[in-house]
This record gives structure tokens, sequence and C-alpha cells, in this order.
């Protein structure tokens, strides 16, 4: 017979042994759903079947193609705008509802996540950038390149550029440019530094496109706000259906690479065809935007494919962000490269080409400067008050001052066509992803479960 003592001495031992193994078993449960995400261990076999609230969301942000579309007419559409917003506002609301993740730093404080926030590189990489892009936009316009300011300004952000690059690979393991994206698998590290530069090269490309082709619209051959925005829209409706098929090819054949860089050949090809348009040719540029278009898509859905396949999967986000952010730099750098190139050649060919047309035309030389000016800065009324401005004149001035902006805009897909040829040759040295191209998601949109019917085995 155990004595009273025993048997309540036994009894608090069994209890706590008890709740050791409650706690044990939740922090096992915990750690489990954690390597499950972040050792990317869905079962490939679970198909993710995307809900009605989903495909809502995605129906919703589609609306905002057309958003711009409505801007250009007036106060009569601002109503009709608000309304758009307001459904897209909902649908993302009522559709985009991902299922809560746990991660390793789930369990951090407000002020321990600030902590582990890469101030020092933010404010190296924000003030460089910013300083670079001053002087690049300052040159050549309100000061000579040879101006100690500009000078100032390129070198300083240099440096605080150079500085940057020292931070992230001395200075911490932990920032912007996390150390852990770079090892382990060597493949890997070295395509996601590839994609880097494609995406760079990506930002150079689109942004020339999507700026600038506005521009020469309205400069050669609409003048109705509406039609140039409407002219526009092949580039972005041909990006949106091209995607779904080269997403479908990317999904059959399980490959990235060789997509990736026909996608930039297209592009390459359809800037070189913007850099041979004239004033008479509004229809070759319709097809020039609609070919880059439907390139600009394969870039923009496997080079973040490509870096989410080839980071660890707990830096899916920072590596997905430091990807979106070096697109922006890219255009944002090239953008002001673009701009001190047409203002350059603007500069240079508007006085020539606009005064030997007014010469031949038969305006007097001393009407010549007023007549350039009045040209470059679209007063049609001042140009009829010039002495001896006749119709004829006028019309020849204005078709050399289209001729000379070709010419000068002409210069912007000169300096872009190149790097498409550089991004499509460089796609072919990432690695095959076949592998690593199945069902397993790290971050699902959706709780996954096996899709209905059989799924589809592949080759």
């Amino acid at each position: 017979m155990t004595p009273p003592g025993e048997s309540a001495h036994g009894d608090d031992v069994n209890k706590t042994a008890a709740d050791i193994d409650k706690v044990t078993s939740a922090a096992e449960k915990k750690n489990s759903h954690i390597e499950k995400i972040e050792s990317n261990a869905w079962d490939e076999d679970e198909v993710p079947e995307l809900h009605l609230r989903t495909w809502i969301a995605l129906a919703a942000m589609m609306l905002l193609q057309f958003v711009q579309l409505l801007s250009l007419q007036g106060p009569s559409a601002v109503w009709i705008q608000m309304g758009l917003w307001a459904v897209t506002v909902a649908g993302i609301v009522i559709g985009y509802r991902p299922p809560k993740r746990h991660t390793r730093y789930s369990d951090l404080s407000f002020a321990q996540k600030l902590g582990r926030t890469d101030f020092i590189g933010g404010a190296f990489l924000a003030s460089g950038l910013t300083l670079l892009l001053t002087g690049l936009v300052l040159g050549g316009n309100q000061f000579p390149w040879s101006s100690a300011r500009v000078i100032a300004l390129l070198a300083v952000g240099a440096v605080l550029l150079v500085g940057f690059g020292l931070w992230e690979w001395k200075g911490t393991d932990s920032g912007i440019f996390h150390h852990d994206f770079f090892r382990g698998n060597r493949a890997m590290a070295q395509s996601f530094a590839l994609c880097l530069l494609l995406m760079f090269l990506e930002g150079v490309l689109f942004f020339s496109v999507v700026v600038f082709y506005p521009i020469l619209t309205a400069t050669l051959y609409e003048s109705d706000p509406l039609l140039v925005v409407l002219r526009g829209q092949p580039n972005f409706m041909g990006a949106a259906l091209s995607a779904l098929v080269w997403g479908w090819i990317s999904t059959r054949f399980r490959t990235i690479r060789e997509l990736l860089s026909a996608g930039f050949l297209l592009v390459a090809a359809g800037v070189i065809g913007l850099a041979t348009l004239q004033p008479d040719s509004g229809t070759v540029a319709i097809g020039m935007v609609t070919l880059t278009g439907i390139g600009t898509a394969s870039p923009l859905i496997f080079i973040i494919t490509a870096v989410q396949l080839a980071t660890p999967s707990h830096l899916i986000a920072t590596a997905t962000g430091v990807t979106t952010s070096v697109r922006a730099i890219g255009a944002a750098v090239f953008i002001a490269i673009y701009d001190a190139a047409l203002t350059t050649g603007l500069s240079k060919k508007l006085p020539a080409y606009v005064a030997e047309a007014a010469t031949k035309a038969g305006l007097p030389k001393t009407s010549i400067p007023a007549f350039i000016a009045a040209i470059a800065s679209g007063e049609a009324s001042t140009l009829a008050t010039i002495p001896g401005a006749s119709p004829a004149i006028i019309g020849a001035g204005v078709a050399a001052f289209k001729q000379a902006f070709a010419d000068s805009i002409r210069l912007v897909y000169i300096i872009t066509a190149p790097f498409g040829i550089l991004a499509a040759v460089a796609s072919l040295f990432l690695t095959d992803f076949r592998k690593t191209m199945n069902y397993k998601v790290d971050a699902p949109v959706e709780d996954l479960h096996r899709a209905r019917g059989p799924v589809e085995e592949h080759s």
C-alpha cells in the first residue's frame, strides 16, 4: 500500500510531466508550421485552387487599367473614377485574405523589429541616389555638365553609393542585401544576383517606353489627351494578355530562362522599331509599342518567379522588395539620362531644323529667332503675329520641329536597345529551375487544398 504522501507527490510529478508535454507539443507544432513555411515543405501534389474571393481581388485590380483613360475626360469623369477606385478597394478588402503566417520574426516586439532594420544602408542608398539623380537632372539643363555644382552632386552621390556597397558587404550581414541570399546553393545564389541585374535592365527598358512614348505620341501624332492615352494602351493590354500565354508555356514546360530571353528580345525589337519612327509613321508606332508590351510581360513574371525560387523561403519578401527596388533604381537613373539625351538633342537640332525650313520657305532672317521660340513653346497664336510668317511658312516650321523631335527622341531608344539584347543573353545564364518549379508554395495567398480532378503529371 502506497503512503498518502508518496501518492500526492506522484500526482504532482505526473501533472508537471503532462504540462511539460503540452508545452513541448505546442512548441513542436509551432516550429513544424514555421519549418513548413520556411523550408518549402508543402506537398507538391497540393494544387492551389483559387477561391472566388481571390478572383474578385484580381478582377478589382484590373479595373485600374481604366482609371488612366477616365482621368483625361475632365471633371465629368471624376465621379466614375471615384467609383472605380471604390470598387477596387472593396474587391481587394473582400478578396485578398491570405492565411496568417508564423515565421521566426512573429514573436519579436516592434522595437526588436526596428532594431533589425537596416537604417544605415537605407540612408547611404537614399542620399546617394538623391544626389546622383539631382546631378543628372540639372546637368545640361539649368547648369552645364562642366559646372562645379553638377560635378559635386554626381561625385558625392557616387561616393555615397560606394559607401552603401561597402556597408552591405562588410558592415552588416542582415541588411538590405542579406548575406543569406548568397549562401548555400551556389547556382541559386548566382541566379539571384543575375536576377537583380535583369530587373535593373527591365526597368531601363520598360520606362523608356512608358515615360517617353506618350511624349513622342503627343508631339508627333496626336494632340487630344484621350487619344494619346489610347495609343499607349496596346502596350499595357499586350502585356496583360500575353502574360497568360507566357505563364501557361512556363507551367507546361517548366522553364523560365528561355522564355525570359525571348521576352527581352521582343522588347529589344520593339525598342529598335521605336528608334526608327518618323513623323508620318504613327501606325508603325502602335505596332512597336504593342510588341514591347508583349515582351515586357515575360520579365515582369519570370524575374520575380526566379527570385522567389532562388532565395531562402524566410527571405522571400525581402528578396522581392530588393528586386523591385533595383528596378526602380534603374528606372530613376535612366529616366534622368534619357531626359538629358533628349534635351541635348533638341537644343541642337530644333533651332537648326526650324531655321533651315523657315528660311527655305521665305521667312525673313530677322524673324527667325522669334519664330523658333514660338515653335519650341507651342504658342500657335504668337506664330501668326511674327512678321513674314505665312501659313505655309508656319507649316514648314511645324514639320521641321516634328522632324527635330523625332531625330532627338530616337536617341532615347538607341541608348535603350543594347540593354535589351544584353538582358536576353544574360537570361540564358540562369540556372535550370525545373526541379523547384512545382506546387510547393512558401507564402500562399490561400490555404492550400487539392483541386478537383486528378493532378496533372509533368514530364
